[in-house]
């Protein structure tokens, strides 16, 4: 089976019609969203929309889908929030349709694979919502995962490793990326065991506008779209 993976698009629609164009035309047997549609940016609502209505994308919670629901609960937090991420959550809160909210809060937090034996998560198998496992870190604990695949999002970074029997791979993010300036998406062959990664180019001049038309106090939103910040 042939699987196209995406992660962590944070409501950027421009870099997003973009990787969804190029995944379509890997003609995947199945796409997987490994989660974080919400957070930072405007069009989150819109592009749920368009996770909820392909029925070929499988899709599971990231940290800031939690979050979005977390904040409307708690006013504190959702003032906390704003400050460390932007108007993002607002921003959907006013934008959301009821059929997308009930998506988005219906959304698992993993999918297991048990024929093929792969799991997704967004954070870890441990940690499902907000653990960071980075390219770099040490992956002694994957060893003994029943899983032969474990498939992550949320760290930003673009991973393949292995750890014993065990492959570890993210496809990094499509809509906020940290290594570098480009999106990007894996596209990961379950009879093969063969991956590989590619990046989309898209105008980042649009969101940046989308930035300052929302009147972000947070210079982070914008500098991370520009060079890649662990």
């Amino acid at each position: 089976m042939k699987i196209g993976l995406f992660a962590d698009i944070h409501g950027n629609i421009y870099s997003f019609e973009k990787i969804w164009k190029k995944l379509k035309h890997e003609f995947c047997d199945r796409y997987f969203f490994l989660g974080d549609v919400c957070g930072y940016y405007y069009h989150q609502n819109d592009i749920i929309e368009a996770l909820r209505r392909n029925k070929d994308i499988l899709s599971i919670l990231g940290n800031h889908d939690a979050l979005f629901f977390n904040t409307q609960e708690d006013k504190k937090l959702e003032k906390e929030y704003a400050r460390k991420y932007g108007n993002s959550c607002v921003s959907l809160k006013k934008s959301i349709t009821v059929e997308n909210y009930v998506f988005l809060k219906g959304l698992p937090d993993r999918y297991i694979l048990e024929k093929e034996a792969i799991a997704f998560f967004h954070g870890s198998p441990w940690k499902t919502l907000d653990e960071y496992v980075y390219p770099d870190d040490s992956l002694e604990r994957f060893e003994q995962l029943p899983q032969r695949v474990v498939i992550l999002g949320h760290t930003h970074y673009p991973m393949d490793r292995n750890a014993g029997r065990v492959r570890v791979l993210n496809p990094g993010s499509s809509g906020q990326p940290r290594d570098c300036n480009e999106p990007s998406y894996a596209v990961f062959d379950t009879k093969t065991g063969k991956a590989y990664f590619k990046r989309v180019n898209y105008d980042v001049k649009f969101l940046i506008r989308d930035i300052r038309r929302n009147k972000e106090s947070n210079p982070y939103l914008w500098k991370v779209l520009k060079k890649g910040i662990k």
